[in-house]
């Protein structure tokens, strides 16, 4: 279910057209270890045209084999009271081409793991104040902006904030028949670039990368004369492991 909610894209359909800000936030899944509170995300404009962008924040709740997104108020954040992410800036004036730098800033109980979707989406502009523009920038952006771009389109990021007394406890068992990863800690593990190979590791499948978070477990089958190779990740403790078939 997590690996169905990592990536999100939010298109925006505006009217026909060629060119306009093209936005990329770099990784789609990021974490806050133990003892920081912060995470600074570079967020590029690759396309042709400033980017104006709106950046939000929710909680994400997991809950058997769900989750709900609840919203966060910032302005209470910023006060100093109440558990969540706070975004610095709020918004993001991104030239043509070039770059600018969001931190995201944690505040409250470290007591538990918890997971936050941002969101950046560009925009155009209606209320010239929201950005700090003149209504002649405002209005010219509008225009440029309506004669040529076809979607403006948006992207998400989860957000992995891990408690600050973090104890990891994997658990891995094989047999002849599947290979299962257990975290039994209380903060997340990432299975990294898995993938199934032969022995002489050619003929690999895609990889492909999970986030375990506590309690949860992934299976995979073992067939004869693959095996499994992956990279463990704890916290910032990696391991590259193999599993499946005697190795």
């Amino acid at each position: 279910m997590f690996k169905a909610v990592l990536a999100v894209a939010i298109s925006l359909a505006i009217m026909p057209a060629v060119a306009g800000p093209m936005i990329n936030v770099g990784e789609l899944n990021e974490y806050i270890q133990p003892k920081k509170n912060t995470l600074a995300k570079r967020i590029n404009n690759t396309g042709d045209a400033t980017a104006f962008v709106r950046v939000s924040v929710d909680e994400m709740v997991f809950s058997g084999g769900g989750y709900t997104e609840n919203k966060l108020d910032s302005n209470t954040l910023i006060k100093g009271t109440g558990t969540g992410l706070i975004s610095s800036p709020a918004r993001l004036i991104i030239p043509a081409k070039g770059m600018q730098t969001n931190r995201l800033v944690f505040t409250g109980s470290r007591d538990k793991e918890r997971y936050y979707r941002v969101r950046y989406i560009p925009v155009i502009p209606e209320d010239a104040r929201e950005f700090g523009l003149s209504k002649d920038e405002a209005k010219k952006y509008q225009s440029k902006i309506s004669a040529g771009v076809t979607v403006l389109t948006g992207f998400g990021t989860i957000v992995t904030v891990l408690p600050d007394s973090v104890k990891f406890n994997t658990k891995i068992t094989e047999n002849s028949r599947n290979l299962q990863i257990t975290n039994n800690g209380n903060a997340s593990i990432v299975i990294h670039s898995m993938k199934e190979c032969d022995k002489g590791l050619k003929n690999c499948s895609s990889v492909i990368n999970h986030q375990l978070r506590p309690g949860m477990k992934l299976e995979k089958p073992v067939t004869t004369g693959k095996i499994w190779q992956y990279t463990l990740y704890e916290g910032t403790q990696k391991k590259i492991l193999t599993s499946g078939n005697n190795h």
